[in-house]
């Protein structure tokens, strides 16, 4: 085994829950157990997702990192404020936003939201 108990422990503890329960799943389904498979699979994992980070862009549209925690509960917020106030943009719209990214009509469609 390449890597000490405590290097692993620390790649898993920097890790996204959902990474970690991916990896755990596969080493499982895929493996006869051998801690050097997990290890083999942290390794594909963290070179799949490094430099991924949760975040917002902010009203001057620029990213701003959050925690997996932030993320959760402003997601968590917005649905509840949808649920109250019933305000969203609608299906359509976001299709039509969706469809153009790539586009040259993109910059005039994040420029002209629609609330529904």
């Amino acid at each position: 085994m390449a890597q000490s108990i405590k290097q692993l422990h620390a790649q898993i503890q920097a890790m996204p829950s959902d990474s970690v329960k991916a990896i755990v799943l596969s080493w499982l389904n895929q493996s006869n157990g051998n801690l050097s498979d997990f290890e083999r699979l942290i390794g594909e994992i963290a070179e799949e997702t490094e430099g991924y980070q949760w975040g917002e862009i902010d009203t001057a549209n620029e990213f701003q990192p959050l925690s997996e925690e932030e993320t959760i509960a402003r997601s968590l917020a917005a649905l509840q404020d949808f649920q109250t106030n019933k305000t969203g943009i609608g299906h359509d719209r976001v299709k039509q936003w969706a469809d153009s990214l790539g586009s040259d009509r993109f910059g005039y469609l994040c420029q002209n939201k629609v609330r529904k």
